[in-house]
C-alpha cells in the first residue's frame, strides 16, 4: 500500500541548499515552517532546467509587456 501526503505552505519565503554538505539537502522556508528534503544530482539537473525554462519564459513575457507599454507611451506622446 502506498501512502502519500501533499503539503501546501503557500509562497516560499526563501530556500537553502548547503554548499558544504554532500547529501544534497534542500530547505524551503515559509515563515517558521521548513520543508527539508534531499534529491539526487539528476533530479537537481532536471529542476535547474525547469527553473531556467520558467525564468526565460517570464523574462520574455516581461520584455514583451515592456515593449507594448513603450509603444503605447510613444503613441500617446504624438
Amino acid at each position: 500500500m502506498k501512502i502519500s501526503k501533499k503539503i501546501e505552505v503557500g509562497q516560499i519565503d526563501h530556500t537553502y541548499l548547503s554548499s558544504w554538505k554532500s547529501d544534497n539537502e534542500v530547505e524551503l522556508h515559509k515563515d517558521d515552517d521548513v520543508v527539508v528534503f534531499t534529491m539526487t544530482e539528476e533530479v537537481m539537473a532536471q529542476l535547474h532546467k525547469k527553473l531556467g525554462d520558467k525564468l526565460t519564459q517570464l523574462a520574455t513575457e516581461r520584455l514583451e509587456a515592456a515593449k507594448e507599454l513603450a509603444q503605447e507611451e510613444s503613441s500617446d506622446d504624438e
